[in-house]
């Protein structure tokens, strides 16, 4: 087979993969079909953090149903790592804003993984407040902090 490559240009919306003719299901396959790539929220309001399989498995634990223990989840990064991931969320919560790290996150088997996370701010139509994102494990040298300002 040959590739044709298409070159009327498009009016494609890099902001909605739809437009692209990808559905967001098709978007996070695509992103997690070799990586390890989960996603979580955190509810503002009430305190609640949710995980996807994946962020279970990321952190070495059985899945579960209901709201994740936030400061578990926490403790489970290098002792130097902490304060970084409860800074993050705490910016973020508070400026309305998101935040991405890369930092060490404890295994099972006492070791420690490289994982990165992204966080975003939202605000749902019913007024509740929450900040959702991923956690992806890969491997890397370097240990990496951004946090969105307010534009």
């Amino acid at each position: 087979m040959q590739l044709q490559f298409d070159t009327n240009p498009r009016a494609y919306n890099p902001l909605d993969p739809e437009s692209m003719e990808l559905s967001p299901t098709e978007v996070l396959d695509a992103i997690s079909r070799f990586d390890a790539v989960g996603l979580w929220r955190a509810n503002l309001t009430t305190g609640l953090v949710y995980w996807s399989d994946i962020v279970y498995e990321i952190y070495g634990m059985e899945p579960q149903k209901g709201a994740v223990n936030v400061s578990a989840a926490i403790e489970a990064f290098h002792p130097d790592d902490r304060e970084v991931v409860s800074r993050c969320m705490e910016e973020a919560a508070n400026h309305k804003t998101g935040y991405r790290f890369v930092l060490r996150l404890n295994q099972p088997d006492g070791n420690y993984a490289w994982v990165k996370s992204v966080g975003l701010y939202r605000k749902l139509d019913d007024g509740t407040e929450e900040i959702f994102g991923y956690i992806q494990k890969f491997s890397a040298v370097a240990r990496s902090v951004t946090i969105l300002t307010q534009d």
